[in-house]
């Protein structure tokens, strides 16, 4: 059996898998960060699904939907902490999509055999029947899917296969209760770039204009591709006259950058007690509907950003979520919190292959072990890259990331000052879904 090369590349909103039939140089190096994109195509068009009216688990019992949930959240927070710690030494601001490599992991899940299925199966920390998993991804992709005044969510899944070379008809079958309709291209066509890059465009709205390259896809036996795209309005957006600039601090205290610095005074949600977290919690909720919310974690005085986020993956997002809704239980109608935060838009790009490797999926991206049999013959993946976008202004977040106090005397209101480098997560609530992950570092405005 000849073993064919392949490419699994993974974007913020844009995640896809391909395999090549020739050896190929990676393009990226081992981890690099702040790459620009420049579009191939102009931004286009692109209608989401609307959300459906329905209760979320209706068709599920509390159990089976707390699993599946707590799987994607725990390979959220594991894939955020060794990021963090890669990019540590680095003093640069990064952002990831959790959500969006678990959805493209998963698809390969579906697809995997043997000791790589084994190995998916415990690095995506699954552990309900493959038919339960199904109904629930099912469910949170016509449930994430939102387009109103103030908030876009979009997901498109995609898979491509050559046209000479089909998928098994099981794998078929398994992908389109994804939400998947696999299409079958010519990857030897030049305009099967464009096609994919068009939809990858459009999917995130112009945030990545692109991806895949020529000579990634000449030859291609197939591609994957998962999007996700944000767009939210701030509950309570910052004025822009109050917006001034202010120096935003390493965690050494010196300063490293003159940052544009939002401010208001607002009726917002923190916690400044949970112990083992070493961080000061800050909540700032989008649109209207209370179900997706900005995060901001800021180190206690002696602590940094490292020692934050092991401590989120050891302590989990559930019971930060559920001292923020205890607080919003019970706070004051006049609970006034100074919010000062920078403006920041952070590209990033990043190789997943070690750390997926450290979180044991190894034989995926070796030729002679790879087994994806349960999606065609001599598949394994050699290149996996994530990239993405944020920007953060006075209106809100589009995504496709200190000298500080937290006072509570009664005379001034308790202050959140994000000076310096503090962890963000975009997470829809109501599921407990880890979208969006980020440090800023060294806040750099669009």
């Amino acid at each position: 059996m000849n073993v064919i090369d392949g490419v699994c590349r993974l974007l913020a909103a844009i995640l896809l898998l391909g395999s090549i039939a020739w050896a190929q140089q990676q393009r990226f190096p081992q981890l690099s960060v702040g790459n620009a994109l420049q579009p191939l195509t102009p931004p286009a068009a692109f209608q989401p699904q609307s959300s459906p009216e329905y209760a979320l688990r209706s068709n599920f019992d509390e159990a089976t939907l707390r699993s599946v949930a707590q799987s994607a959240q725990q390979f959220g927070l594991d894939f955020l902490n060794r990021i963090s710690a890669v990019v540590a030494t680095r003093n640069t601001d990064f952002m990831i999509s959790p959500f969006s490599v678990w959805s493209l992991l998963i698809l390969l899940y579906e697809g995997a055999g043997g000791q790589t299925y084994e190995q998916l199966r415990r690095a995506l920390r699954i552990n309900v029947e493959d038919e339960k998993l199904r109904s629930v991804y099912r469910v949170w992709s016509k449930y994430l899917n939102t387009n109103t005044s103030t908030i876009e969510v979009a997901s498109l899944q995609a898979l491509y296969t050559d046209s000479k070379t089909p998928i098994r008809s099981t794998y078929k079958e398994v992908s389109q209760s994804y939400g998947v309709q696999p299409e079958e291209v010519d990857f030897y066509n030049r305009e099967t770039i464009f096609h994919i890059n068009d939809a990858t465009n459009r999917s995130t709205r112009g945030l990545i204009p692109y991806a895949v390259l020529p000579q990634e896809i000449y030859g291609a036996k197939m591609f994957m591709l998962s999007s996700l795209f944000f767009k939210g309005q701030w509950k309570y957006p910052f004025n822009e006259s109050l917006t001034h600039t202010e120096p935003f601090f390493n965690e050494q205290g010196e300063v490293v950058n003159q940052v544009s610095m939002m401010s208001q005074e607002g009726n917002f949600g923190y916690v400044t007690n949970i112990e083992g977290l070493d961080g000061y919690v800050l909540e700032l909720p989008y649109g209207e509907q209370n179900r997706l919310s900005m995060i901001v974690v800021l180190p206690k005085r002696g602590f940094n950003l490292n020692d934050v986020t092991k401590n989120l993956m050891d302590f989990g997002l559930a019971p930060v979520l559920k001292r923020l809704e205890n607080f919003a239980r019970n706070a004051d109608e006049d609970n006034v919190v100074e919010v000062l935060m920078p403006k920041f838009t952070t590209t990033t790009d990043f190789n997943l292959r070690q750390v997926l490797q450290e979180m044991g999926i190894q034989d995926l991206f070796d030729q002679s072990r790879s087994n994806l049999s349960r999606m065609a013959d001599g598949l394994f993946a050699k290149l996996c890259v994530h990239a993405t976008k944020i920007i953060v202004d006075e209106k809100g977040t589009t995504a496709a990331a200190v000298t500080s106090a937290v006072l509570s005397n009664k005379s001034s209101p308790p202050r959140f000052l994000l000076n310096k480098p503090f962890l963000y997560m975009i997470v829809d609530k109501s599921t407990s879904l880890l979208l969006f992950a980020g440090q800023v570092r060294n806040p750099k405005a669009a």
